[in-house]
């Protein structure tokens, strides 16, 4: 466990200062990203927080949930700041091929493997974390408030016709 902790500390320092250095990451966003194991570029603040939450109850659907809500390629595709760290320490502390998973991913990896989590341990290992989610079952962020604003499942309509019943509930139609 100690290993892993300072793995994951040398790793997000590393990737804290070379983004700060690249695109002036606030120190605490970067703390924060580092701390959840992500991207400080790949997530906005309040999503970061909520990933931390979602960690710390050990709810893995709303964890994988918000992870799939990346903005960014840095924690998808892999830079090569990104590579060059995950290629080395993290892939054999995870005991896979250097360059092979993103930093992000390696993460993921060890922290299943820790846990005995099989499920997800084949999922990053079989690479399915990387296919593209079919866009209209993605319920975003916007589209979840409206919902629950209005009492309806965000799966069930569009972003316009949840827009829609809004307008329609607050003009009483």
């Amino acid at each position: 466990m100690r290993k892993l902790s300072l793995t994951i500390a040398v790793v997000s320092a590393a990737l804290s200062a070379g983004f700060v250095s690249a695109q002036s990451i606030n120190p605490g966003v970067a703390q924060l990203a580092a701390s959840v194991g992500v991207s400080p570029t790949a997530f906005t603040q309040d999503q970061m927080i909520q990933l931390q939450r979602a960690q710390r109850e050990n709810d893995r659907q709303a964890v994988d949930f918000i992870l799939s809500q990346a903005q960014d390629e840095v924690s998808r595709g892999g830079s090569a700041m990104d590579m060059v760290i995950g290629g080395g320490q993290l892939a054999l502390t995870a005991g896979v091929e250097p360059g092979r998973f993103t930093t992000n991913e390696l993460i993921r990896l060890i922290a299943a493997q820790r846990d005995n989590d099989q499920q997800t341990i084949d999922f990053i290992l079989s690479g399915s974390n990387r296919a593209p989610a079919n866009p209209a079952s993605v319920v975003t962020p916007a589209e979840a408030h409206l919902a629950a604003q209005l009492g309806v499942n965000p799966a069930d309509y569009t972003l316009a016709e949840l827009a829609q019943l809004s307008a329609q509930s607050v003009s009483g139609s």
